[in-house]
């Protein structure tokens, strides 16, 4: 028995010991760690800089400190303003890109619809199929509802073209940026 139990001391020491050496690395490499951020603490702990009025109008172009508050007048005089100016609508540059972009919808919306209608002529499933029990079994209708399509076809292009302009003109139009048509009306 007493191998049995010294081949178990030596097993369970033969799996502590790389678990104990490995608590060491670590415990030495958080004392770097901490020696580091001391020395970095002590190297930042330097004065902050103090911005005065002159710094900032050194950084100001020519001609602009007056704007900034920079006045000849004497310090009792009260400022001839009235104040800030009244604030804008934040909206009211962009609401007739949204109103260009309503329209485009609208419009793209109009043709689908006409067109699902027409399709739906030539669809032997549908209700309203031209070769069907209400149709008017016309192979002449059926050749005006097919160029008909192709026009709405046609159409619809031109209608998500229009969509995709006034979509980007009226995102240039939030951001600040020329949009890409003059006048959306």
């Amino acid at each position: 028995m007493t191998i049995r139990r010294f081949g178990f001391a030596v097993l369970v020491l033969g799996l502590l010991a790389p678990a104990l050496a490995a608590a060491q690395g670590l415990g030495d490499t958080a004392a770097r760690e901490r020696e580091k951020r001391a020395k970095q603490a002590v190297k930042n702990a330097a004065p902050a800089r103090v911005f005065t009025e002159a710094d900032l109008d050194a950084g100001r172009p020519p001609g602009q400190a007056e704007a900034a508050g920079q006045s000849t007048a004497p310090a009792h005089e009260a400022p001839t303003e009235a104040g800030p100016p009244p604030l804008e609508d934040p909206q009211a540059a962009v609401r007739p890109y949204i109103e260009n972009l309503r329209q485009a919808q609208a419009r793209v919306e109009e043709v689908e619809a006409r067109m699902r209608e027409l399709q739906g002529k030539l669809n032997p499933m549908s209700t309203t199929f031209i070769y069907g029990a209400s149709g008017s079994n016309s192979a002449n209708e059926e050749a005006e509802v097919r160029q008909q399509l192709r026009e709405a076809e046609s159409e619809m292009r031109e209608a998500r073209s229009a969509l995709t302009v006034a979509s980007q003109a009226m995102e240039d139009a939030r951001q600040g940026r020329a949009p890409l048509i003059p006048n959306p009306e």
